[in-house]
């Protein structure tokens, strides 16, 4: 079940709450008693990596896809030299 932020718009309360997502998004406010306790659109929750290396083995850094591209170019014309219908 995920955490979710209500705030009342009758009194301005704020309240983090451990709802189920089928949990109604209007529901009676804990300070006022009035039906206008509204289920606001939270941060979510975050990835938290526990080892080493994910950033430097799986994202590639922004000069690895200009040195790829660079890469390509050549090789396409140096098999265009070879095969002109290339």
């Amino acid at each position: 079940m995920p955490t979710y932020n209500f705030e009342c718009s009758e009194c301005g309360y704020k309240i983090d709450r451990y709802v189920s997502i089928t949990y109604p998004k209007k529901s009676e406010c804990p300070q006022c008693h009035k039906k206008s306790l509204i289920r606001c659109i939270g941060t979510g929750g975050g990835f938290i990596f526990k080892r080493d290396g994910f950033y430097e083995t799986d994202v590639k850094q922004k000069g690895d896809y200009v040195k790829e591209n660079d890469d390509m170019n050549k090789e396409r014309e140096e098999r265009k030299k070879i095969d002109p219908d290339f």
